[in-house]
């Protein structure tokens, strides 16, 4: 009987035990169930509203960019700055109140293909301009403040510091100061520090505030491009640009310029001296077309009537022209030229000396008859 009943007991108790284990598992995955539940319903109200967001955003976006309607009024000065993105002027125009939204003008450049030549510098805008009229001011070269020079072929140094003087607002002396540190300016160094011959003539635009040492790198560098285009070795970028201001300040046409580059190589090459009244006159200063017998008496080395060979450096700035006539001289005999016509600057070339006399004497007879002055 004792073993029956123990037998009986421990069937009912691993009943109960498995009867316990079932409604622990039943209850847990209740409350799995829940969790999951409550999980999912976050989860879903978090997108909906991600959704809505994005949905309001896009409809923002397309439908409701801020843009004014007319020209503006007011000034404002805006400066582009160089490499700005269409972004960047955007965000520029913006900020200085030119435009409602940067997105608007974003929208106006896209339709227009000629934004992309948007120039980089200084705007004199309005506040409140709609868009495409901004965008037109900036497309609009009379609306940039610009700082312009010109500096003409054959002009010396004198007359660039006083020009870069009246452009920068400084002194000629101030300019004069300025090109002493050539090292500062980008001078080559095969210049030796002659700053003359190497500021390129031509015209350029600047900034407002440019500064004199500015205004000459600008004019170095271009020389140096010009130099490069054609192919000029750096060790002889320094004689290149002798000959080719003596060719600027001798002839009086284009087409003489290869000329009497000619006249100058063919004299070097059998020592023969340039005897040019250009050179003597660099260190006179003097006006007419001729020199004096008390200028050709000036003992320098600029003086080509009394030393051989080119002088130190150049005499002027030479343009593009004369340098291309320096690199590629005309193929002549010739050791002699005049000009017989200082009105029409015809200029006739010789070989021997009794034809340029012959020339000289057509020269003579034209200032006879025209009355001329110039000694």
């Amino acid at each position: 009987m004792t073993d029956l009943f123990e037998a009986e007991a421990t069937t009912t108790t691993s009943l109960d035990l498995r009867r316990l284990q079932r409604q622990k598992r039943r209850a847990a995955r209740r409350r799995l169930t829940l969790v999951v539940t409550a999980v999912a319903l976050v989860v879903f109200a978090l997108g909906a509203s991600v959704t809505w967001n994005f949905l309001q955003g896009f409809e923002t976006s397309s439908n409701e960019v801020a843009d004014y309607e007319g020209p503006g009024q007011g000034n404002v000065q805006v400066v582009i700055e160089s490499g700005a993105t269409g972004a960047d002027i955007a965000s520029t125009l913006y900020d200085a109140g030119v435009i409602a939204s940067p997105q608007s003008f974003i929208i106006a450049a896209n339709d227009n293909p000629d934004s992309a030549s948007i120039t980089p510098g200084y705007y004199f805008m309005h506040k409140e301009m709609k868009a495409e009229y901004a965008l037109a001011a900036l497309l609009d070269p009379s609306n940039r403040d610009v700082r312009s020079i010109t500096i003409p072929e054959g002009k010396t140094l004198d007359y660039y510091f006083q020009s870069i003087a009246n452009l920068t607002g400084t002194t000629k002396e101030e300019v004069a100061a300025a090109a002493e540190d050539t090292e500062a300016l980008g001078l080559p160094e095969e210049a030796e520090g002659n700053l003359e011959g190497w500021l390129f003539p031509s015209t350029y635009e600047f900034n407002p505030g440019v500064t004199p040492q500015e205004v000459m790198s600008k004019m170095i560098q271009q020389t140096v491009k010009v130099l490069d285009k054609y192919d000029v070795a750096i060790e002889d970028r320094e004689k290149i640009l002798t000959v080719a201001s003596l060719v600027e300040r001798e002839a009086k046409l284009d087409e003489d310029r290869a000329q009497i580059a000619s006249v100058i190589y063919n004299r070097l090459h059998i020592d023969m001296k340039l005897e040019l009244d250009s050179t003597v006159k660099y260190l006179t200063q003097t006006e007419g077309v001729w020199t004096s017998d008390e200028e050709r008496n000036t003992d320098s080395q600029y003086n080509t009537y009394m030393y051989e060979g080119l002088p130190p450096g150049p005499i002027a700035g030479p343009g593009e022209a004369s340098i291309k006539a320096a690199v590629k001289p005309a193929d002549t005999n010739y050791l002699f030229f005049v000009t017989v016509n200082l009105d029409t600057g015809e200029t006739l070339y010789a070989s021997e000396y009794t034809d340029h006399l012959a020339n000289v004497q057509q020269l003579q007879d034209w200032v006879a008859a025209n009355q001329s002055d110039d000694s």
